[in-house]
């Protein structure tokens, strides 16, 4: 009976291995079920702070104030979106961020695309000093530049305009313009010499060269370098606060007037204890409603180019290389 039992678990012992660790490491249902587990955790992690929003901002005051509603409201309460809709000037405001986002965006592609291709294809006396000036602008706070930044825009009559952010961003120096232009270089150095040779042997200049082989072969660099850069500028709100002067208002802008107004309505009504005052659920629906409102854009551009983006970071080879 003992020897007949341990040959039926000799039997079934490699289909019972098989099932549970597979043919490979990534077949079997223990990889399977760390895997989702592990991202579950994650997808948890990321996805609860937007769905206690979007239940906060569905409530209505006597629902915020009620201990024992937490989660589902106790009917659809839309008003919060409609003041905030009409408080963030809606659809307005989407079109004029859009606008900014876009041409400062489009501004620092061209500028990282020239200087990345430029210092992946050229060999030129104090190159090694340029990357550690780059490495020097993405390091060290953004305040730092903030006065000769400051000095400049005057002198050049850029505050107050959309110049203030497309400049800088023509020139190499917008918002995480250090960062675009590693990985416009990444991908140039990715380019084989040889197409470029034989371009150049053709009689094409380095222009040309760049504009007809360069930057066909670097598509994934746009991908990453468009959706970063225009999530950056759709949500700077320091710089466009300060040197648009209130002259050209965004989404972001807007949301932090707002919820400057119900803090001042908060302080007055006395205190930061919710329990003693309601004002500060009020105001935390309002905001928790605005924010939403600000990211749709953002969250649609994503869903739609999610695809390419996750097959550029994977092609970049700057998370891991």
């Amino acid at each position: 009976m003992y020897f007949r039992f341990k040959n039926q678990i000799k039997r079934y012992s490699p289909s019972v291995k098989r099932f549970f660790f597979g043919m490979q490491i990534s077949d079997g249902l223990v990889y399977k079920a760390t895997t989702y587990t592990i991202l579950s955790v994650f997808g948890f992690v990321f996805l609860y702070p937007l769905l206690y929003m979007l239940s906060v901002s569905l409530m209505s005051n006597l629902d915020l104030v009620d201990n024992t509603i937490e989660w589902l409201p106790s009917s659809l309460y839309t008003f919060n979106y409609e003041m905030t809709w009409k408080a963030l000037k809606l659809p307005n405001s989407f079109v004029t961020t859009a606008l900014l986002a876009g041409t400062s965006t489009l501004s620092i592609i061209v500028s990282s695309a020239l200087v990345g291709y430029g210092l992946a294809r050229f060999d030129f006396r104090g190159k090694n000093i340029v990357f550690m000036l780059l490495l020097f602008t993405y390091i060290v706070p953004k305040t730092l530049f903030f006065i000769p930044r400051f000095e400049i825009f005057m002198a050049l009559n850029l505050k107050g305009n959309i110049g203030a952010l497309v400049v800088p961003a023509l020139t190499g120096q917008g918002e995480q313009a250090a960062l675009f232009i590693l990985i416009f270089f990444q991908f140039f150095r990715m380019i084989p010499k040889a197409l470029e040779e034989a371009a150049f042997l053709d009689g094409a200049g380095a222009i040309r060269t760049f504009w007809k082989i360069a930057l066909p072969m670097v598509g994934p660099a746009f991908i990453i370098v468009g959706v970063y850069g225009f999530s950056i500028y759709w949500n700077e709100t320091f710089l466009t606060s300060f040197y648009l002067e209130g002259k050209i208002q965004t989404v972001p802008m807007l949301l932090g007037d707002l919820q400057n107004t119900f803090g001042k309505v908060v302080n007055e009504s006395g205190g930061g204890d919710f329990s003693k005052n309601p004002n500060l659920n009020f105001t935390e629906a309002k905001v928790f409603a605005g924010t939403l409102l600000s990211i749709i854009p953002l969250a649609l551009m994503y869903l739609y180019v999610q695809r390419w983006f996750v097959e550029s970071i994977d092609k970049s080879g700057i998370t891991g290389e």
